[in-house]
């Protein structure tokens, strides 16, 4: 009812916006501290009356989060404390009590992450530097299905809009993970993972609506077929108004998403389990400038064969099409992966494996005079081998890791990157590790293939005092960017209610591909100042991150985060180095506190700093989120995001329109399970 009420006209969303979101603005705005007491007063004298709920800070120990079971590492089940990498782990109960409704919100809690909003429906997302709205050195899987897109190397972030109750936990490494995962790993992986359908089973329902998101909705249902098979259904739906700029005017960015799918789980009496699932969606992009729908299938069979044996089969195949504001593009990727884990001995366990992906962009139209096509359609083969093995040098104490991933791709043809890493336990409470890593990010099509042209920038004088239009064309001959990292991590846990997580990197890249004057072509009315792809760049970054988490009683946690990042960049043209430099903060820190009044009233905050970025200078601002469960099946919340000012800039967008600034928002939500 009310998503056909917000699609008939643009005039729906004036009838929302003066809605719940909005008179929870004038109220902040009139008596904030008034208006917080008095809602968190009322929430705790009701709760007494209620019954209790599953989800409390005390359900889980400081013990059992960084003992929680992690793969992005090493591909296969390890304790989050004995990972040698820079690891984080966002559980379901993180996602929830965070009041964040995208992904790309919901990644602002990992410490050593650049998040930055760019308008209402684009993100900059990066992991250790090079954040920008088309990011190229982070991968992001969704359920072991990557989601960037080849023709720029980077993640369309407003797609990527997972049912969030349904998610399991994100997991994230800082660093390079190349070994396991392959190109474009090089700062970071995130890595989602979703619930099995025998972990929803019964229905949930949820809706809500603000000021900035205007109408959130979503229903999902979960049921079983037969003794070992279960299923689960969702939908849901968002539409977000628009951004401001500057001068207070409107930047006309909303945009919505339509997203529904299944997952169907069988698990078989000789310890095989088998995923089928899906998911498709729709919507229109930020500004309503085109829209983008598509689909996608997975298929996974794993086997265990022993406790320290099993094999992993998986395929998928995903489509996406987008018409924005630049072109017209569709793209195919139908990926095929098979791994094995073995014992070799009573100390080495190897796992190894084979891939092959092949990818379809098609290039429909430019939707830009500044762009012309030169080829359609680009097809892309990827092959790829990686072994790793774990050897226990000391059991339990001392263990080291040596691996290398081996991929052949179109761009650069043979690429290895190996890493190794060691992890040491000086006692039960303390980890010690190191890795080295290499890692390359292969380039994108638009940079390795000779697909389009594109006009940079407005005409310059030439030889002669001719105009000249500088245009930019991808180069067949350009290099992979390489990444030779170091890292060093200590974790302690001193007692149990204190954990201590720290992180520290040295990062030498080379041949970083920038863009290039290569000469004049005389023509009429303007010539044309050729802009090639070169690798002319490299750079050197250094610094780390730290995260204190405190249990101060069994039903108050509190966790202080804080990131570092040097970065020098060398290299023509001078212009573009400069800009790599400073385009991530260079210190970041937050403060997040959960708390717990009784077990159906919770209040969760976070109050985070981010420095300049270019243009844009540092903020700092507040989240809160207040719940109330009257029953363990019903929740009722509300929550203010960037509370500290009316609205402020987080990063400016590289296409050349004006820079728009996150507002402050309100929105209230209602979940019930059954």
């Amino acid at each position: 009812m009310v998503r056909s009420q917000l699609m008939k006209s643009t005039s729906s969303i004036e009838r929302i916006k003066p809605g719940v979101g909005s008179w929870f603005g004038q109220f902040w705005s009139k008596a904030p501290l008034a208006g917080l007491t008095l809602l968190i007063a009322g929430g705790v004298a009701a709760a007494e009356a209620g019954s209790l709920s599953t989800n409390s800070v005390a359900d889980l120990s400081l013990e059992d989060l960084i003992n929680v079971k992690v793969t992005s590492v090493s591909k296969k089940e390890e304790k989050l404390n004995d990972a040698a990498a820079a690891i984080f782990v966002l559980s379901n109960d993180d996602i929830r009590r965070s009041g964040a409704t995208t992904v790309a919100d919901v990644l602002r809690l990992v410490p050593g992450l650049q998040v930055a909003a760019i308008d209402s429906g684009n993100w900059a997302v990066s992991s250790r530097g090079f954040a920008s709205q088309f990011a190229n050195k982070l991968l992001v899987m969704v359920d072991g299905r990557t989601v960037y897109s080849p023709l720029f190397s980077g993640v369309y972030w407003d797609v990527q809009q997972v049912f969030l109750d349904d998610v399991n936990r994100i997991e994230v490494i800082r660093g390079p993970g190349a070994t396991i995962w392959g190109a474009n790993a090089v700062n970071g992986v995130i890595n989602i993972l979703s619930k099995s359908a025998r972990d929803t089973q019964g229905g949930l329902i949820y809706g809500g609506g603000g000021d900035a998101h205007l109408a959130l909705g979503g229903a999902r249902y979960g049921d079983k077929i037969g003794e070992d098979t279960y299923y689960r259904i969702y939908g849901s739906y968002q539409l977000n108004d628009d951004f401001r700029q500057a001068n207070g005017q409107s930047a006309n960015d909303s945009w919505d998403l339509v997203k529904g799918g299944f997952r169907l789980d069988r698990y078989t009496r000789n310890d095989g389990q088998l995923t089928w699932q899906g998911d498709a969606y729709g919507g229109s992009l930020a500004g309503r400038t085109g829209d983008q729908n598509g689909f996608n299938t997975l298929g996974r069979w794993t086997q265990l064969i022993s406790d320290r044996s099993s094999y992993e089969v998986q395929a998928y195949f995903d489509h996406t099409y987008r018409n924005d504001a630049l072109a017209e593009v569709s793209l195919d990727t139908a990926d095929l992966s098979w791994q094995h884990t073995f014992g070799l001995g009573e100390r080495n366990d190897v796992i190894w494996g084979l891939g092959y992906r092949f990818t379809d962009t098609q290039l429909h139209k430019a939707n830009s005079p500044a762009i012309t096509i030169l080829d359609n359609d680009i097809p892309l083969h990827l092959f790829s081998a990686f072994i790793q093995d774990e050897l226990k040098i000391i059991p339990d104490q001392l263990t080291f890791n040596l691996g290398t991933k081996i991929e052949h791709n179109d761009f650069t043809g043979i690429e290895v990157q190996p890493s190794a890493r060691l992890m040491f336990k000086p006692a039960e409470n303390q980890t010690v590790w190191a890795a080295v890593s290499r890692a390359v990010r292969t380039p994108s099509e638009s940079e390795g293939k000779a697909i389009e042209s594109f006009a940079t920038g407005a005409p310059v004088v030439g030889p002669g005092g001719g105009l000249y239009v500088p245009t930019l064309s991808g180069d067949t001959t350009v290099k992979s960017e390489v990444l030779w990292a170091y890292e060093l991590g200590y974790r302690i846990q001193p007692t149990h209610r204190i954990n201590v997580d720290l992180a520290t990197f040295y990062n030498d890249y080379s041949h970083l591909i920038s863009q290039t004057p290569a000469g004049f072509i005389p023509g009429m009315p303007a010539g044309i100042l050729e802009i090639e792809e070169e690798n002319t760049l490299r750079a050197e970054s250094y610094g780390g991150e730290a995260v204190l988490t405190v249990a101060a009683t069994d039903f108050w946690r509190l966790s202080a985060s804080y990131s570092l990042l040097m970065m020098h960049v060398q290299g023509l043209p001078a212009s573009i180095a400069n800009a790599l430099e400073l385009n991530a903060p260079t210190h970041q820190a937050t403060l997040r506190s959960s708390y717990d009044f009784t077990r159906h009233a919770s209040l969760d905050a976070q109050l985070r700093y981010v420095d300049n970025v270019q243009s844009v200078p540092a903020y700092v601002t507040a989240d809160l989120r207040l719940s109330y469960r009257p029953t363990a099946n019903l929740e009722l919340s509300i929550v203010g995001q960037n509370l500290l000012a009316d609205r402020h800039p987080e990063q400016a967008s590289q296409l050349g329109v004006p820079t728009t600034q996150v507002p402050r928002g309100f929105y209230g939500r209602i979940t019930w399970r059954f």
